[in-house]
């Protein structure tokens, strides 16, 4: 597996287009979910920030009710009124506690909420405590104070710049409001008593000062939106009445100190600071409203946009990966066609037109080009392996005419050869019709069997050339006429056995093919035997009324591996093989031959006891006869010597091979052979 794997260069087209693509789309699936993660995660920081404006929203009204309660300390006002602001401070309290379960907190604030927490435990004693009225406001100011710490510590981990700032100007708002209401609370302190001491002179002193600075902080970061808005509320008759009123307060002698006989009551009245301090702490109010409204829809917008931000992503990545889907898709389908346009036409090429341009001869330099029209390196390809194939075509057709020429030259010289052939057998019968003497009777027949041997060369002749002989019968052949036929065109005709054949004819336009067939073969059974033996052929009727003729000789065989050889041979023969490849051309015959009638042709021997050639042929190229006289011709040829030479029944006696016969014995012999030969001749002969 990590063999093919490293084998990289093997892997299929697509599997390369993946690897291709792979890379590029991991990164940018890597790219795309970092992208993801850090707009999901900024997401729920903003919905962490939402829920941290929601607990500084319920601290604010923590905020004010406990300024509310110190004011009403300060003034002295009736116990049932601080008890009903405190149950009021008591609820917004419990709305905190609520908004701090459903938040998680850093340590830091949860630290200084439990400072808070402590603190506001002593409120239910502190609101008891109308005897010490600067203790109590001292109390309820650090209170408030370490409130304040929790909203800026709160307001610091807004880490949005655009969170951050209005975060920290609320915070800023909110302690110059905790130092107008502080102001309010020492200064109604001093009115209930009379006149302010020093050190709340000290304190209001300190506490314009850090208004001024807290309010200098807020303008460095609030918004222009921001900064008119806080301008336009903190500034107002009311304003300037505060402002009128705290400075006299200031400016008026203290009740202890080196000026303690001097000083008088204040030269103001509570109703009137508390009514201009009061309004100023409401024009504030409407300032941090505003800025809360504005931290709570900038934190809800960033979250929106985060998670549309999110979301686009993630649409965009898959719409990335369909797209380069998509793409591959296509390109690799564009490339796998054009792939297998070029495998089809280049497998038809080499598989059909090209063999059947070298079979034919025939064809035309016009191709037809392979179907990818594109300009591309595909594109190329084809016109070039269009090039290929039209140069193999022109290649084809020169040696097909080439060969053409050949064969027309071997057809011409076989023709000519062979109408001298006839001609010379015409006049050896001329010659035989009036010769008594029997040697040279005997002569003339073998002159005449040479010169039917020339004949059958120059038809191997013309077969080979690939053209078709002149001889043909016209009329059915009974298939005993047929072997004899065959045995007369070979040179050892004396070593032929010829069995009595079956009832049955062989159709007038196979016999001669067939005959030349069966003498091949009955050459080659000659020639590859001993000459002392017998060669026989003989036919018979096998299932399906298929002929099977049989050529067995008495020689050494041939071993199963060259048998298989000769066999495949007989078969391409059949299917065109080129005629140079064979080294035995008698085979090549047969093969082409039996092609042409579907005529199977194959050997069969075992090493040392001869070679068997099997004919099969098909029932309708001969069929069956009905029983006549004619069909016991063979027979009584064949038995002929007995029948004038000895007594009935009696066999004649074979001369050995070696043996010479007289010229009587020759002369008969030779003249029942020749009557089977001219039953096998055709009826009508062309000659050229």
């Amino acid at each position: 597996m990590l063999k093919t794997i490293l084998n990289w260069r093997n892997w299929r087209l697509p599997v390369k287009l993946a690897a291709v693509l792979i890379v590029p789309v991991l990164i940018a699936v890597g790219a795309g979910v970092v992208v993801i993660q850090s707009q999901i995660e900024r997401a729920e920081s903003y919905a962490t920030l939402q829920r941290q404006v929601k607990v500084r929203s319920a601290l604010i009204p923590v905020i004010g009710g406990v300024q509310a309660e110190r004011r009403l300390m300060a003034e002295e006002a009736e116990r049932q009124a601080v008890a009903d602001q405190g149950r009021r401070t008591d609820e917004a309290r419990a709305v905190l506690r609520e908004q701090i379960a459903k938040t998680a907190l850093s340590d830091v604030v949860t630290a200084r909420m439990a400072d808070v927490q402590a603190r506001v435990g002593d409120l239910a004693a502190l609101r008891e405590r109308f005897d010490d009225t600067p203790a109590v406001v001292k109390v309820y100011t650090e209170l408030i104070d370490s409130m304040l710490d929790v909203d800026e510590v709160l307001a610091s981990e807004f880490g949005d710049a655009a969170l951050l700032r209005t975060a920290m100007g609320l915070h800023h708002v909110l302690h110059v409001q905790e130092q107008v209401y502080y102001q309010q609370a020492v200064v109604l302190t001093g009115l209930t008593r009379g006149a302010l001491v020093a050190a709340e002179v000290r304190s209001l002193l300190e506490s314009n000062v850090k208004l001024g600075y807290i309010a200098g902080e807020f303008a460095a970061l609030a918004t222009p939106e921001q900064l008119s808005d806080y301008g336009t509320q903190f500034n107002g008759p009311d304003i300037e009445a505060q402002r009128r009123m705290l400075s006299a307060a200031l400016l008026h002698p203290p009740s202890d100190g080196a000026n303690a006989g001097k000083a008088g009551k204040l030269p103001i009245s509570a109703p009137e600071w508390t009514k201009a301090s009061g309004a100023v702490g409401t024009a504030l109010d409407t300032v941090i409203d505003s800025m809360q409204s504005d931290l709570r829809d900038t934190a809800n917008r960033l979250r929106e946009e985060t998670s549309d931000a999110a979301g686009a992503a993630a649409v965009i990545l898959f719409a990335s990966l369909i797209l380069a889907a998509s793409v591959g898709f296509v390109v690799g389908r564009y490339l796998l066609h054009s792939l297998n346009e070029l495998r089809r036409s280049a497998l038809d090429v080499a598989w059909h037109t090209l063999p059947e341009t070298v079979k034919t001869g025939r064809g035309s330099t016009q191709i037809e080009p392979v179907p990818v029209h594109t300009t591309e390196e595909l594109g190329q390809v084809a016109r070039a392996f269009d090039e290929v194939h039209q140069q193999a075509v022109r290649s084809v057709l020169e040696q097909a005419g080439m060969r053409a020429n050949m064969r027309n030259i071997f057809v011409n010289l076989s023709r000519r050869s062979q109408s001298l052939v006839e001609r010379q057998l015409k006049l050896m019968e001329e010659l035989e019709k009036y010769e008594e003497d029997p040697d040279q009777l005997a002569n003339l027949f073998k002159l005449d069997h040479l010169a039917t041997r020339m004949r059958r060369n120059n038809e191997n002749l013309m077969v080979l050339s690939g053209g078709d002989v002149a001889r043909r019968f016209h009329k059915p052949i009974p298939l005993t006429d047929v072997l004899r036929a065959a045995a007369a065109e070979i040179e050892q005709y004396q070593r032929v056995t010829v069995h009595t054949a079956p009832n049955a004819e062989v159709v007038g336009y196979v016999a001669s093919d067939l005959v030349r067939l069966l003498a091949e073969l009955l050459d080659n059974a000659t020639a590859f035997s001993p000459p002392h033996t017998q060669v026989s052929i003989s036919a018979q009727i096998e299932a399906g009324d298929i002929v099977q003729i049989d050529v067995v000789d008495h020689g050494i065989g041939i071993d199963q591996e060259a048998l298989g050889v000769v066999n495949e041979r007989l078969a391409a023969a059949g299917e065109g093989a080129d005629v140079q490849v064979f080294r035995e051309m008698g085979l090549f015959v047969v093969g082409r031959l039996a092609a042409r009638h579907q005529i199977v042709v194959r050997l069969d021997a075992q090493q040392g006891r001869g070679t068997r050639a099997i004919v099969l042929v098909p029932a309708e190229l001969a069929p069956r006869r009905e029983e006549s006289w004619e069909s016991f011709r063979g027979e009584a040829i064949e038995n002929q010597a007995s029948w004038f030479q000895g007594p009935p029944g009696a066999l004649p006696k074979r001369p050995p091979a070696t043996a010479r016969q007289t010229p009587e014995s020759a002369r008969g012999f030779l003249n029942a052979f020749q009557s089977g030969v001219q039953r096998g001749q055709p009826d009508h002969q062309e000659s050229r």
